[in-house]
């Protein structure tokens, strides 16, 4: 059992907290940072078994598909298409848990400066 709502909605808090702390501890100053421009967990609630993030800026959009609950598939679509390096960053802290996630490109004998993508909860 939970409990009450109000303890439930503290320890919403506080995992919060800790996921911003733990985002910030993994900041690469030197790296120029993608935003998240829409989730269908908060722009499109009810648009089925996917959920689906696009990640922003710099001339660079992301399009990331998440199929499963605990064990992952992932797809990534990046726009301007080309040779694309994508490495994703964080902790795998269990089958059950949330994963704090940033997805790292590189565009390998380009010019291009290397993104992230801001860090998300999948």
């Amino acid at each position: 059992m939970i409990g009450p709502p109000e303890r439930a909605a503290g320890e919403q808090i506080a995992l919060l907290r800790s996921v911003g702390y733990a985002a910030f501890g993994r900041h690469e100053r030197d790296l120029d940072v993608l935003d998240v421009v829409f989730d269908s967990l908060v722009d499109a609630p009810d648009s089925g078994d996917v959920r689906r993030l696009r990640f922003a800026g710099y001339g660079i959009t992301l399009d990331v598909d998440v199929h499963g609950q605990t064990d992952l598939t992932v797809e990534l679509r990046v726009s301007p298409s080309g040779p694309v390096m994508v490495e994703s960053r964080g902790a795998d802290d269990g089958p059950t848990a949330a994963r704090l996630v940033s997805f790292l490109l590189r565009w390998p004998g380009s010019t291009q400066r290397p993104v992230r993508t801001a860090w998300i909860m999948l």
